[in-house]
């Protein structure tokens, strides 16, 4: 019988403004969002170890115990943006990364660490130097990396990455100022995708105030992926899997919460059965309504509840569109 590898749909973090009003029920304090989200997802890619470094053991163990009823769910962790961004990270910095990584390891929960440098990081004998200095530095991990810039876009940068030990990230961004083109590559028994949006107007710009005219809102993310696109996408990780590799997808475009309406599609494009949606999310975004069965807290996925299996039904008629 012929296998199919893992496929792991998530979002870039589960804590995120957007979510907020449209995503989690209105509960009191003390409601633990990632073991709500985990009811519906079965992977997340950490953002927060992006910003801060220092998350303590029994944070870590918190994740552990709020993903515990879901067998299958496991994390990414976004590397501290002192080591791709700033280059200013510290050795207690890096110390504090490992701890994350081993903690989330040792229970079986660790999909891979993501190294995310920006489209300034160009191909380089000192940049390749500092990229296989990392994954010696992580190797007690699987290592993602991901570079935005074409001039790493070649065969031999291809080879380089796998005899470093890097899987390079796929990364859907906007086709412009020399941006990565969105490949389809793997190799080691894993695959990773990230799906940044595709509006190219706003990249340029990528803040706004929000409506309460505090808070900033990534403006540049504002992309919501059509049916055309997600298909074609779905396309592209079915092929990863036909060739072994453990498959991750997550979604960025996270303004107006469209990467969690892209997400249920995207399941849907998968599957081809109807996917559990929140209550909330469902009056937010009633085009989900064909695909969808409707749930409100809580729901039955992973509580060994037998699921009716629905008929197949086609995703609702989405248009792309840029802010």
């Amino acid at each position: 019988m012929e296998t199919v590898s893992a496929l792991h749909i998530g979002m870039g973090g589960w804590d995120l403004p957007p979510f907020e009003k449209v995503f989690y029920p209105p509960t009191d304090r003390g409601f633990r969002k990632l073991h709500y989200y985990a009811q519906f997802f079965d992977s997340v890619e950490v953002n927060a170890t992006f910003y801060n470094s220092a998350f303590s053991p029994d944070q870590v163990r918190r994740w552990l115990d709020d993903v515990s009823h879901n067998p299958r769910f496991v994390f990414t962790v976004k590397l501290f943006r002192g080591f791709t961004h700033s280059y200013d990270a510290r050795r207690e910095e890096y110390l504090a990364v490992l701890r994350t990584l081993d903690l989330l390891r040792n229970e079986g929960r660790l999909g891979g660490l993501i190294m995310q440098f920006p489209a300034s990081f160009t191909n380089g004998a000192d940049q390749r130097r500092y990229l296989a200095d990392l994954s010696r530095a992580f190797a007690s991990a699987r290592v993602f990396a991901e570079v935005r810039h074409n001039s790493w876009h070649s065969p031999l940068m291809l080879n380089f990455f796998q005899e470093s030990g890097l899987h390079l990230v796929n990364v859907d961004l906007p086709q412009i100022r020399r941006h990565m083109p969105f490949t389809a590559e793997a190799w080691g028994g894993a695959a990773y995708v990230r799906l940044m949006g595709r509006n190219a107007m706003a990249w340029g710009h990528p803040q706004r105030l929000a409506a309460d005219g505090r808070t900033e809102t990534q403006e540049r993310y504002f992309y919501l992926y059509s049916e055309k696109e997600l298909l074609a996408i779905a396309e592209t990780v079915r092929s990863l899997r036909a060739r072994g590799n453990e498959t991750f997808v997550v979604f960025h475009n996270d303004p107006e919460a469209q990467s969690l309406l892209n997400g249920f599609q995207f399941r849907h494009a998968m599957t081809r059965r109807k996917v559990l949606v929140p209550d909330r999310l469902l009056r937010r975004f009633p085009g989900l309504n064909p695909i969808s069965v409707s749930v409100n807290v809580g729901h039955p996925l992973f509580a060994g509840v037998p699921l009716p299996v629905p008929q197949a039904t086609s995703i609702p008629a989405l248009r792309s569109s840029n802010y």
